[in-house]
Parts: structure tokens; C-alpha cells; sequence
């Protein structure tokens, strides 16, 4: 399988740098307008915004390194960064925080990481309990805001959360992860459900409740994704008892994720609903975070024959031309739980990037 899984990747991250706007867009367009779909945003398609499919598509390059260990992807990143600091950046918020996950470690670019994680510690919005409050762009404009008062999403951890964890390990800046330990802890508290040991799509302060109660796919990935990179990245340099608390997390989540993963190898979007769509973006993202796992040892070598399935669910799902298929849209936090049953499936760029992270991580696993 490790031929075939070289030969999907070189293919999808092609796909990834020339990755263009979906053929049926006015058909998309059409439908949503009328009320029968949802999710359609043009930002999402290809490598040229700054916003947080782009942040993806760059982490997922990232993990990617020549035989000499070097990043193979480097001049890219100096290229890309560039370019967007002279088209203009957009307003500060927790989705645009994303491309910076990566593009911090450039000596280029340091000076704005530094700026922008200054806006994290002192100025972005904040909820009830010092909640990072999930700002994002306008719907049609990078210059907007919508605010989303008093709301912390899953999304958050990923977004912003892991940034700010790698800035206090780089900077040797307790405050900094310890924030990063405590938003972990308060996304815990308020959005999984220690009933199913699933994530809901988020937590509203200002009403007491996790909106539809949702346990969407791409969004419980995000955890299952983040929990292990941020062990990663923080090691020692957190308490036991935050170590505990988010291991025991996600240990209780993946094991939940298996007993509802379908025959075809994916998951749903809505994971405890049947009759609701498998995608392959937050399939991807199950199945990296569950290796990694294996890899940092948290999780055993039980764990490799549900993966073995998923990554042979993902490659089914390539298309000739390197599309990732069956990826769902952006999805905000909907109003009711068949809403996301109304997601279109289009290609984008955070849908190649997390193949890409899949297909990355199952390298190091020879035995898949």
C-alpha cells in the first residue's frame, strides 16, 4: 500500500497548488440560494486567500520533508507568505490564525506571528469564563468580522489554540501555554459530551446550550487531530493533570469514533446518524489523529486495522486528477441537525490538506 499511498499524495498535493473553483458553482449557488443547500464559500477554494483552508492546505504540506529531513515545501511557504503580505491580509481572527500554525517558523514572518499572537493575548474577543470566541470573516468579504458573540466552536483548538501552544514553546512563554493548556480544558468542559465521549460543534454562553447539539464529523476530527499534535508540542511543559485530562479525552472520543465508523471505511457527518452523508475530509482527519497517536505511542497497535480501512476508504475517493471527493463545504453551526445534512460536497482546499496529513502520517506506518 505504501507505493499507492506516494503515488495518491504526489497527486492530491498537485491537485492542492492548482486547485480551482467546482465546475457546477452556479448550480451550487442556485441551490443554496433557494434554500436546499448550505456551505457554498468561494474562500474555501484553492491556495490564494489567507483565511483558514489555506492554513490547512500549509500545515499539510508542512508535513511533508525531503529524505534529508528538510521541509520540502519551505520556498513555497516564503513565496505564499509573501505574496499575501503584499495583497493585504485580512482582519484579524481565530480562523485567519491558522496559516500561521506553519508559517511562523519562518524567520520572515516572525515579526507578524509576534503581532498576531499579541492580538490572541490581549485583544481578541472573549467569552464568559475567558473563552476564545470564535471570530471569523465576513461570509463575503476578509475585511469583515461576524462575531459570533458569547460562542466558542471546536474549531477553535485547531485554529488558533495549537498556534499559540508552538508560540509559548518557541518563546519559552509560560503564559502562553498555559492559555493554550486552559482553552483545551474549557472547550472540554463546555462542548464534549461525557455521555457518548463526543464533541458537540460548539458551546453558546449566552443561552447555556450546544445549539443543535451536533456531534458533526469534521468537527469532532479537529479534536481528534489536535489532542496528539498538542502533546506533541507541549511534552513536559504542562501539568499532569492537564496531560490527563486531554489524553483521557481524546483516548474516550477515538474509542467511540471505531464503534461508529461505517462499513465503507468513513464516517458520517453526523456521526451518530445513519441516514446522514459519509465525508471523507473529517474521515481523513479521524484517521491521521489516530495514527499519530499510535506513532507517540498513546494509543496501541489494536488501533491499525480500523486505519488500515479508513486510509483504503480515503484513496477510493481520489479522483484521477488528484480531487479529494465527497468533502462537505464549510460548515457554520447550524440551526438544526439536518441542516448539515444539507452541506454540499465540493472541492477544497482543507479537504486536499487533510488527505494529505492522512497520507503523510500513514507513511510512517509501514505495516498499513
Amino acid at each position: 500500500m505504501q507505493e499507492t499511498i506516494q503515488h495518491e499524495l504526489k497527486k492530491v498535493i498537485n491537485q492542492l497548488l492548482n486547485l480551482k473553483r467546482p465546475d457546477n458553482e452556479s448550480q451550487i449557488q442556485q441551490l443554496q440560494s433557494e434554500g436546499k443547500a448550505l456551505g457554498y464559500f468561494p474562500r474555501d477554494f484553492g491556495m490564494d486567500e489567507w483565511d483558514w483552508p489555506q492554513g490547512i492546505g500549509l500545515y499539510g504540506l508542512n508535513k511533508l520533508t525531503k529524505p534529508d529531513g528538510s521541509k520540502e515545501y519551505q520556498d513555497f511557504f516564503v513565496k505564499w507568505a509573501n505574496d499575501q503580505i503584499e495583497r493585504g491580509l485580512p482582519l484579524k481572527n481565530v480562523n485567519t490564525m491558522a496559516p500561521l500554525l506553519t508559517l511562523m517558523d519562518l524567520p520572515s514572518v516572525e515579526k507578524l506571528a509576534l503581532e498576531w499572537m499579541q492580538w490572541v493575548e490581549n485583544e481578541c474577543p472573549r467569552t464568559k469564563e475567558n473563552g476564545i470566541q470564535h471570530v471569523t470573516s465576513g461570509n463575503t468579504s476578509k475585511f469583515e468580522l461576524n462575531l459570533h458573540d458569547q460562542e466558542i466552536w471546536i474549531d477553535t483548538l485547531f485554529m488558533v489554540v495549537l498556534f499559540t501552544a508552538k508560540m509559548g514553546k518557541k518563546y519559552n512563554n509560560a503564559a502562553w501555554m498555559n492559555e493554550a493548556a486552559y482553552q483545551f480544558a474549557l472547550h472540554i468542559k463546555k462542548i464534549f459530551n461525557p455521555g457518548n465521549s463526543l464533541f458537540f460543534h460548539g458551546y453558546d454562553f449566552a443561552n447555556e446550550n450546544n445549539f443543535s447539539e451536533a456531534h458533526w464529523c469534521r468537527g469532532n476530527s479537529w479534536f481528534t487531530l489536535a489532542a496528539p499534535e498538542f502533546l506533541e508540542i507541549m511534552q513536559d511543559s504542562m501539568t499532569q493533570e492537564s496531560r490527563d485530562l486531554i489524553f483521557g479525552t481524546y483516548k474516550a472520543q477515538v474509542d467511540k469514533l471505531l464503534q461508529l465508523q461505517h462499513e465503507n471505511g468513513l464516517w458520517h457527518t453526523l456521526l451518530d446518524d445513519k441516514d446522514s452523508y459519509t465525508e471523507v475530509s473529517g474521515s481523513a482527519a479521524i484517521t491521521a489523529g489516530i495514527l499519530k497517536g499510535i506513532r507517540l505511542g498513546l494509543l496501541d497497535s489494536s488501533y491499525l486495522e480500523p486505519c488500515r480501512k479508513a486510509v483504503a476508504a480515503v484513496l477510493k475517493n481520489i479522483s484521477e486528477d488528484g480531487t479529494v471527493l465527497n468533502v462537505s463545504a464549510g460548515t457554520p453551526i447550524c440551526e438544526t441537525k439536518e441542516d448539515y445534512k444539507k452541506i454540499v460536497f465540493a472541492p477544497t482546499a482543507y479537504g486536499q490538506a487533510l488527505t494529505i496529513v492522512l497520507l503523510a502520517e500513514a507513511l510512517f506506518h509501514k505495516e498499513l
